[in-house]
């Protein structure tokens, strides 16, 4: 052997056997590495504290001093400054799952069984010297010789699969095969992405030219576009995805997300692949919090529930990601992953605590000083409400009952839907209990499906007792629609949930749709009162470029004693005020108009008026501090949120005029219509907004569903022109439009549309799918309920408008004006033109007296089905006697 130099490997063998230690000795030392051999744990200690060491062949029976378990006697030899980076292998007699297991657990870097040939061992050597020798992550890119073959042959399927399913697209007609290719595609390119960002990375981790990102970012932004990215494999997968994020831990954050966001990945495509179908678990908890930084712990696991059970599901993916930094032949994703732990300032820990499997690592990141947190908190009336979490797997129902229990909420559970149903009748017998309130049911379990359960509360309780039920699962919307039955279902939660997902919920179904034994309704129902004015005829400018909007505000206003002038566009209010601001008493100012914004013409309006004689009030959905600090700076008086809530636009303007508020009763017996629930509309509410106007609220319903069909062919048309800015203006109007008339799910599609084009970091397409599908059940279901009221009105005779069609077709028939309308609607369906919807939409409000009639023709519009539509239409014609012009 030659004589020791600092620099030279160092090897040390740990083993009582002398027999490997001649082996070691005759290898290795012929070959200049040192060997140093120990046969006891204290000359173990010595020799380890007192140089570098390279490797450590440490024998599975060693016996070590304490009895202690190998994993932690590892521990113990890495808390060594001389063994930070040290290279493990663990020796066997003979081969053992479980201890190769264990090997894996403990952060050994490789598992070797004797007998080991001579060759086999120096390569073993050669290779995890390789390895370690820079901190035993960079050294293993040196020797990784076949990855770009790898990486090519790993996108070439992907791509394949792209262009066949674009071929095909193209040649498909507008049919529902189209989604599956477009997502098919959509998947396929995303991952594509990844295998080359991963690519893009490895060359700069083997130049040294790696540069990480270091920019604000939301913690649960990153998981929902993690989430897009496994959902399809996971589905195809069949495994089921859970984030256990606690609500404590920090969500502003600074760092580089899209960095994280691949490791994240990365590591859990490859537990997918390993795991064998079962649960797979994103834990991140925090560790260590100060004002400007915390130590996020990142796990991929198996384990949540202390059920008492071991789990090994997950092992092989600590080994594989050992196995990575030191074989030539591992996963890349794993490679690439470690790697970018170790440029981060982080560390794998290859142990799982709790007879858990899996891995785990712990990263530093700055906390933003300017934070974006939402806050979780819970109003005061929704607290200590009863949740029952419904679902067979226990890792979920204990990270779903962790976040409810954070929330204040009471939280039981059941594996399944009998126990569940007893449970929720136990809880309404009990007279000195109290029922449940939500149910988070999981529609996909062993036995009875989650519509079992909706079936038995359908069927045996009255509807008083019947609990709001939010769906948890990882099929689409449209399926568990199909699959329900009876039954009513009030909020669906995507697997894997958020935390903050999670929380928008519940708060939104349990804000909307309280049960009617909650305290807050029966208050409520016991006295509703709002707020009148008496505007005294004093003159208010409307300044907003969309029809709807000033109907709305003209109803509230005119209604209050106001008068009331309108404005199309800032610039035409600029050219109304200044030359005589005297004639306004005040302006309702929209923010976002074509032309000229709201700020620009108030800008130019202070010119002239002083803030003090005439207050101008910001009506906008962007309520954010910033955006009152704009509004402030732009020199408006206050600020009212859209959607209009009409006592709040009154307490303002009373405030700024000098006016008396006085209290209204609003607690007369509703209209049956505004009884019956729908799903978009929420129709006792918009006719709130227009101050109970039943008449101007479904005028303006069946204006909405003309004006945002012709808004959604813009937004379309822009999107594809690439002029993101001017769609997302137009989702924007949408969202505004549909919120005044409480046409609440289309609003929050229409918003994040907004958002999402808004960003130009962020992908458009998941929600431009979602605002595609509510945009067209919301006109459906606003077409139902304008033909259900026209078929209930009442005709002068005291009949229906249904009974009396028939004499009343024949006049409007030989209308030339009806004559010419259904000329025009013939040719948009015989060109297929997808306006034709909002034409038959026109026809229900014009000719309500037709409705019936006219109904199977809508039906097969808003399935697209036009050659059915024209043979309604043609039936419709002969039957109500028109020309034979029109018939043809």
């Amino acid at each position: 052997m030659k004589s020791l130099v600092k620099n030279e490997p160092v090897i040390v063998l740990a083993d009582v056997d002398l027999s490997h230690i001649d082996f070691y000795q005759q290898v290795l030392s012929e070959n200049g590495y040192w060997l140093r051999s120990v046969a006891t744990p204290d000359k173990l200690n010595t020799i380890l504290e007192q140089h570098p060491v390279n490797i450590l062949v440490l024998s599975f029976d060693f016996p070590f001093a304490d009895g202690e378990a190998l994993q932690k006697e590892i521990k113990k030899i890495r808390l060594l400054p001389t063994c930070k980076n040290t290279r493990i292998i663990i020796t066997s007699n003979s081969y053992s799952e479980d201890e190769k297991r264990i090997a894996y657990q403990s952060g050994a870097a490789d598992y070797l069984v004797y007998p080991i040939g001579p060759d086999e061992l120096f390569l073993k050597m050669g290779t995890q010297l390789i390895a370690g020798s820079r901190k035993g992550v960079m050294g293993a890119l040196s020797r990784s010789f076949n990855v770009l073959s790898q990486v090519n042959m790993q996108l070439y399927p992907l791509l394949a699969t792209s262009a066949s399913c674009a071929q095909i697209l193209m040649q498909t007609s507008l049919s529902n095969k189209q989604a599956i290719y477009v997502d098919s595609l959509h998947r396929s390119l995303k991952r594509a992405g990844v295998l080359s960002d991963n690519l893009r990375d490895f060359e700069e981790l083997s130049t040294d030219f790696l540069s990480l990102e270091n920019t604000p970012f939301d913690l649960d932004q990153l998981l929902e576009s993690l989430r897009e990215f496994i959902l399809g494999e996971a589905e195809r997968r069949e495994v089921e995805l859970l984030f256990d994020v606690p609500m404590d831990v920090p969500r502003s954050l600074i760092g580089d997300p899209d960095r994280l966001r691949r490791v994240l990945l990365n590591f859990i495509s490859e537990a997918l692949i390993v795991g064998g179908g079962c649960p797979i678990i994103l834990s991140i908890q925090a560790q260590k919090l100060t004002d400007n930084s915390v130590s996020l712990e990142f796990s991929v696991h198996e384990k949540v529930s202390d059920d008492g059970h071991s789990y090994y599901h997950l092992d092989e993916l600590a080994e594989r990601a050992s196995m990575a930094m030191s074989e030539v032949d591992e996963s890349l994703n794993l490679l690439i992953s470690c790697c970018l732990i170790d440029a981060m300032g982080g560390s794998i820990h290859h142990d799982m605590p709790d007879e858990d499997s899996g891995i785990r690592f712990n990263i530093e990141l700055q906390v933003s000083s300017v934070s974006t947190d939402k806050s979780f908190a819970v109003p005061v009336d929704l607290r200590k409400l009863r949740v029952l979490v419904v679902d067979d797997n226990p890792s979920s129902i204990a990270v779903h009952t962790a976040i409810i229990e954070s929330l204040g909420f009471e939280c039981h559970s059941a594996n399944n839907v009998d126990g569940a149903f007893k449970a929720i009748e136990d809880s309404i017998l009990d007279l000195e209990g109290e029922p449940y309130d939500l149910i988070l049911l999981d529609w996909h379990m062993p036995g009875k499906k989650g519509f079992h359960l909706l079936e038995k509360l359908n069927k045996d309780l009255s509807p008083k007792d019947t609990p709001l039920v939010i769906v948890i699962s990882a099929f689409d919307k449209s399926k568990i629609e199909s699959e329900k039955g009876p039954g009513k279902i009030d909020g669906y939660l995507h697997k894997p949930i958020s935390a903050s997902v999670m929380f928008d919920t519940i708060m939104e179904v349990m804000g909307q749709n309280l049960p009617k034994t909650h305290q807050r309704v029966i208050n409520a129902q016991q006295q509703q009162t709002g707020v009148t004015i008496n505007g005294g005829g004093k003159r208010i400018l409307v300044v907003d470029d969309m029809p709807i909007n000033q109907q709305i505000a003209n109803e509230i206003l005119i209604s209050n004693d106001f008068q009331v002038e309108v404005a199309q566009s800032g610039r035409e209010a600029v050219v109304k005020v200044c030359p005589a601001p005297e004639l306004y008493d005040a302006i309702l100012m929209d923010l976002e108009m074509p032309e000229m914004n709201g700020l620009e013409a108030t800008r130019i309006i202070r010119e002239t008026a002083d803030a003090d004689v005439l207050p101008i009030f910001a009506v906008t959905a962007h309520t954010m501090e910033r955006d009152r600090q704009r509004c402030e700076a732009a020199g408006m008086n206050d600020h009212i949120a859209k959607p209009i809530d009409a006592d709040s636009l009154l307490q303002k303007l009373a405030v700024h005029l000098g006016l008396a508020v006085t209290s209204v009763d609003l607690s007369a017996p509703a209209d049956d219509a505004a009884d019956e629930e729908y799903e978009y509309v929420d129709i006792e509410e918009g006719i709130k907004r227009v101050m109970g106007n039943e008449t101007l609220y479904f005028k303006l319903l069946s204006d909405f569903a003309h004006q945002a069909r012709t808004l959604e062919s813009s937004v379309y048309q822009h999107i594809d022109e690439g002029q993101y800015v001017v769609a997302s203006e137009h989702a924007h109007t949408i969202a505004g439009s549909a919120g005044n008339l409480s046409v609440t799910v289309l609003r929050k599609s229409a918003k994040q549309l907004q958002i999402a084009l808004s960003s130009v970091e962020e992908s458009h397409e998941g929600a431009l799918n979602q605002f595609k599908r509510d945009m067209d059940n919301a006109i459906k279901e606003i077409g139902q309920i304008l033909l259900k009221r026209s078929a209930n009105t009442v005709s002068p005779e005291g009949g229906s408008a249904a009974e009396s069609s028939i004499g009343a077709a024949k006049p409007a028939a030989s209308s030339n004006a009806l004559d010419v309308r259904m000329m025009a609607f013939k040719s948009q369906i015989l060109s297929q033109d997808m306006m034709a919807i909002d034409t038959y939409y026109q026809l229900l409000v014009d000719f309500c007296d037709m409705a019936p009639e006219l109904k199977p023709i809508g039906d097969k519009l808003i399935e697209l089905d036009y050659a059915q539509a024209i043979k309604e239409l043609d039936s419709f014609l002969e039957k109500s006697g028109l020309t034979k012009d029109v018939a043809k």
